[in-house]
């Protein structure tokens, strides 16, 4: 047995004269193996130093230049120094042409070349991201490595859009791009690199040039009925400054909003803060988004203003402007079939035709100061989010069509201050301080007509109407410092903070009874004046490990939690205290310069949020109407993380292996009584629930050069239990889901390229013994791009889906196909004619299962259509 430990080779590279040669290549691999090796480069003076994590007793070192003999020397694997020098040779070269690798490796820095990944009918780089191996594109933009979300998202090394980047991969024209990089381990914070490490990867894209005036601008027309699609784009990247700024509007189906959506790593955590998503009280009953390209079934006319300007501020600082204004009108028609398994074995179903009208309209604004210098960081960031949300509804439902009108109003105002501050404390040592304040409002107000649920509204008589009114305001801020220190391989982190959340619930749930709409008095049932005070006190030590081959991470935060609320006319009231300590440790493991291991473990203690208390009814939607006058949620999760993960860039292969487990234990269990008609009540009630996991992924993914090739597999799978009480019977839902996905791009011949991406999906749900249906979904998307001469391009694409499980199985195609004619001129200009769902499929259906209750929604899609547009790159 061998202890890993580092060896340190330094030495002088010299000619027959003792003359330094400078840029010589120094490699040092184990004997007798020769399996791995480590190299440096002399410099100006001929020195190199080589550390090694071999753990063989004898190495082979070898030395190399142009016009120089090599030379070798067979070593202890020990500290020393080494002196060569090396005779001079002369090397007849014959002609050779050198060509770039479409991959390439250097440190913590993977680059992509983008003209390896390009063909001829990509404009955007979002069109080349798709293509690349090891990185995969979500439907919404997010962009992954290793199965994670990127952390940041760079333009020439600056943070223009934060985690808003889908305004740039889907405008910035492909052609302005020389390499796309991953940064693993990226610590974006400069005062904090080798003192903070971090196993989050950032994406760079590298431009040709470092001054590039480009954009697109693009106008389509067509029929079937009146089509527009108009993007004008304009973009200035600069060593000093940056600006993306676009304005959009179509009425073909594409979701511009998307571009607006927040995608980055820490995100997923910033957006559980109170006060920065809208809360859902009420609302009508929806017909959420299908797994389908929005272009399908979309109907909308939308318009989207946005500008991104980063410009200096100072020598050191920067201003960062992010504003936008979307506005849009939406139609949704479908219809629902839900289908409830009860323990016992029995069914109900209820079919809804639904005609939503949506018409959300948004006003975002964020304004930075930013100073990221080696020795000092400062960002702070003011937000505002204004948002004036519209549905409208028409619902016919049941054997009798009988028809409700929905009607909501959801607005949303959101304040936030954002500071984070870095800077040294002596001694090595570094502070770190963040500090968040936010302050929202939701006004929502929903209305039925006729009134819903009268057996427990109006005593079992019919109404005319239900109006929800629910008004909740929010109060939150977090604070914390931080001291920051190491030596050698060990980093230290010992923070302490705080945060406080205030929030108030104020409902009304009238019933307008008579022909004449008259309101009954409001039972005190009926109403909520929820006022509640949650805090949290907290030591957090953290400590860090890295050598060449390990990196450990261990903390263990300790929290002092308080909640209180009380709800005056209801006299209802809780006070709590607690403590929890909450330990978390994870590492990874070099097993050689191309595999990795990582692990990781947790447990937490996060109580629920008072936005789901509430000791008064709310209606949630026509059909379902729901209380909490349970204890605060408290839930406590243990969950544990194994990755196997393999990436070769000389071979372009890219593997990953991850398996996560999962057990949650709450305090509150749901009540659900389901009616024959369908509708639904929800209580919570104190009980303890535990409800464990099982994930399992794999993915694979390899670029095969001379073909020009990008194929990836995917496959995942996953179990959950969840316990319940379902119309007064203790019952536990388990549900099972697995998917296998399939993608190629094949961009090898000179005519054309073939692009597949294929998904099986199978989901099964059991209520006890009682078995839901289990629903098998299948998607197949291919496109065949043929360019019979240069300045030309046909491209034919087909998708088919296919549904079963309950009832007939669903079947639907589509075919689509575009001439795209390219003008001789400077900057690209694309002429194109575009058809969309030539077979004029009209319906699509879709399935999921959720506990115990089983979706299959079926969509109105878009009719047959035609778009004419011109797109010029500048």
């Amino acid at each position: 047995m061998h202890s890993v430990a580092q060896t340190t080779l330094t030495g002088t590279i010299t000619d027959a004269q003792r003359q330094p040669i400078p840029g010589a290549l120094v490699e040092v691999q184990p004997l007798p193996a020769l399996d791995e090796s480590a190299v440096a480069v002399t410099d100006e003076a001929g020195r190199f130093t080589v550390r090694l994590a071999f753990t063989a007793d004898s190495v082979l070192l070898s030395a190399r230049s142009l016009s120089f003999q090599e030379q070798t020397r067979r070593l202890r694997n020990q500290s020393q120094a080494i002196s060569l020098a090396l005779p001079a040779s002369t090397t007849q070269l014959k002609e050779v042409t050198i060509k770039a690798p479409p991959i390439r490796r250097e440190g913590d820095t993977l680059s992509y070349r983008v003209s390896a990944f390009t063909e001829q009918k990509d404009r955007v780089i979002a069109d080349v991201l798709k293509k690349l191996p090891g990185v995969e594109v979500e439907a919404d933009g997010r962009i992954l490595y290793e199965g994670r979300p990127i952390q940041k998202f760079y333009i020439n090394g600056a943070d223009l859009l934060e985690s808003r980047y889908s305004q740039a991969s889907n405008n910035l024209p492909a052609e302005a791009v020389q390499d796309v990089q991953v940064l693993k381990r990226h610590q974006p914070i400069a005062a904090l690199r080798g003192v903070q490490n971090t196993e989050q990867a950032s994406l760079n894209i590298s431009l040709k040039k470092k001054v590039t005036a480009t954009g697109q601008a693009r106008l389509g027309l067509g029929a079937a009925p009146l089509l527009w699609n108009a993007n004008l784009s304009p973009m200035l990247f600069t060593p000093r400054q940056q600006l993306l700024d676009t304005y959009q509007t179509n009425n073909t189906g594409q979701d511009v909003a998307a571009e607006l959506k927040p995608l980055g790593l820490d995100d997923f955590q910033r957006l559980r803060e109170p006060g920065l998503r809208k809360p859902e009280l009420t609302g009508i009953q929806g017909l959420g988004a299908p797994p389908l390209p929005a272009s399908r079934w979309l109907f909308n006319r939308v318009h989207l203003l946005s500008a991104n300007h980063l410009v200096p501020f100072s020598k050191e600082a920067q201003l960062r402007l992010n504003a936008s204004y979307l506005t849009d009108e939406q139609t949704r028609t479908g219809t629902t079939r839900t289908r409830y398994t009860l323990p016992d074995g029995r069914a109900i179903t209820l079919t809804e035709d639904k005609r939503n009208e949506l018409r959300p309209r948004q006003l975002t604004m964020d304004l930075a100061y930013i100073r990221n210098v080696k020795q000092y960081y400062l960002k702070n960031t003011l937000s505002l989010v204004r948002s004036w949300d519209e549905q409208t509804g028409l619902l016919t439902r049941g054997p009798e069509a009988e028809l409700l009108r929905q009607q909501a109003r959801n607005p949303f105002t959101s304040f936030s201050n954002r500071l984070a501050l870095v800077r040294p404390a002596g001694a090595g040592r570094m502070v770190q301080v963040n500090s968040v304040l936010t302050l929202a409002g939701s006004p929502q107000r929903l209305l039925v007509a006729p009134g819903p649920l009268p057996e427990v509204l109006a005593g079992g008589q019919p109404y005319a109407q239900a109006r929800q009114e629910a008004r909740q305001h929010t109060l939150y801020t977090s604070n914390s410092a931080a001291l920051l220190w190491g030596r050698a391989h060990w980093h230290y982190t010992a923070t302490a903070g705080f945060t406080q959340e205030i929030q108030g619930l104020t409902s009304e749930l009238g019933v307008s009874s008579g022909t004449e709409g008259a309101e009954a008095p409001t039972p005190d049932t009926l109403r909520n004046r929820l006022r509640a005070h949650q805090a949290r006190y907290y030591l957090q030590p953290a400590l860090e490990y890295k050598t060449a081959r390990w990196h450990l991470e261990a903390e263990a935060p300790l929290s002092y939690r308080t909640f209180r609320a009380t709800d005056a006319p209801l006299a209802a009231a809780q006070h709590r205290r607690w403590l929890a300590l909450e330990p978390q440790i994870s590492g990874r493991y070099e097993l050689s310069g191309l595999w990795n291991a990582r692990a990781g473990a947790e447990l937490t203690n996060q109580p629920g949020s008072p936005e789901q208390l509430y000791y008064g009814y709310l209606l949630r939607d026509y059909r379902t109407l729901q209380r909490n006058a349970a204890p605060l949620t408290q839930e406590r999760v243990i969950s544990s993380r194994l990755g196997l993960y393999y990436e070769n860039p000389l071979t372009s292969w890219f593997y990953q292996a991850t398996y996560s487990f999962s057990s949650s234990t709450r305090n509150q269990l749901l009540r659900s009584l389901v009616r024959p008609d369908g509708t639904l009540t929800t209580v919570a009630v104190a009980r303890r629930a535990t409800a464990p996991r099982h994930t399992l992924a794999a993915q694979a993914s390899k670029f095969i050069s001379p073909w020009k090739t990008t194929l990836t597999l995917q496959l995942s799978g996953s179990a959950s239990q969840q316990p319940l009480l379902l119309n007064a019977t203790p019952a536990t839902t388990r549900n099972q889901s697995g998917t296998v996905r399939l993608r190629a791009n094949a961009a090898a011949f000179s005519w054309g390229s073939l692009e597949y991406a294929g998904l099986l999906t199978a989901l099964r749900s059991r209520v006890d013994a009682a078995a839901q249906p289990t629903t098998r979904l299948q998607e197949h998307r291919a496109s065949l791009a043929l360019y019979p001469t240069e300045r030309h391009q046909l491209l034919f694409a087909t998708e088919y889906y296919q549904n079963a499980g309950t009832g007939a199985t669903v079947r639907t195609f589509f075919a689509d196909a575009s001439y795209r004619y390219t003008l001789p001129t400077a900057r690209k200009l694309d002429v194109e004619v575009r058809a969309s769902n030539l077979l004029n499929s009209r319906a699509y259906q879709y399935a999921f299962v959720y506990d115990f209750v089983l979706v299959q929604n079926e969509y109105a899609l878009r009719p047959r259509q035609l778009l004419v547009s011109a797109r010029a790159s500048f």
